[in-house]
């Protein structure tokens, strides 16, 4: 119960290209949904790389 409770919140602070294009726009940028796409995917991936160097004790 309390795991997919957890789940169901993390579900809620996904970072979707909507909420990209919000950030962005309070920043001063506009971006179409493709591009926010495109940023998305690309933070994941640093995110993702960062998180493994750190595990390995690269960082």
């Amino acid at each position: 119960m309390q795991n997919e409770l957890r789940m169901e919140k993390e579900k809620t602070n996904d970072l979707t290209p909507e909420r990209v294009i919000q950030i962005l726009k309070k920043k001063g940028t506009e971006v179409d949904i493709e591009e926010a796409k495109t940023i998305l995917d690309f933070v994941k991936k640093i995110a993702h790389i960062a998180v493994n160097q750190y595990l390995r004790g690269k960082l």
